[in-house]
């Protein structure tokens, strides 16, 4: 089986943001976003929907934070 550590799976956006999920290993996923900046950490996740979200800095607690769960799901369940 190929190494499936950070395998681009596909993005979606809000705004001016950028949000593109990886696949990190067998079970864990990583958003980053890129306003126009240089993308940053968001969060990293399993493809457990009942699975913890770890959050990155500033964006735990974020009023963003349910919307981009939501997205970063529905690019795992059907990767590009």
């Amino acid at each position: 089986m190929a190494d499936m550590t950070d395998a681009y799976c596909g993005e979606f956006r809000r705004g001016p943001a950028v949000f593109c999920v990886f696949r990190f290993d067998d079970e864990t996923y990583r958003v980053e976003a890129d306003d126009g900046n240089g993308p940053s950490p968001v969060c990293r996740l399993t493809d457990d929907p009942k699975g913890p979200v770890n959050w990155h800095g500033a964006w735990n607690g974020d009023r963003w934070c349910s919307w981009i769960e939501a997205e970063a799901r529905k690019v795992i369940k059907n990767p590009e």
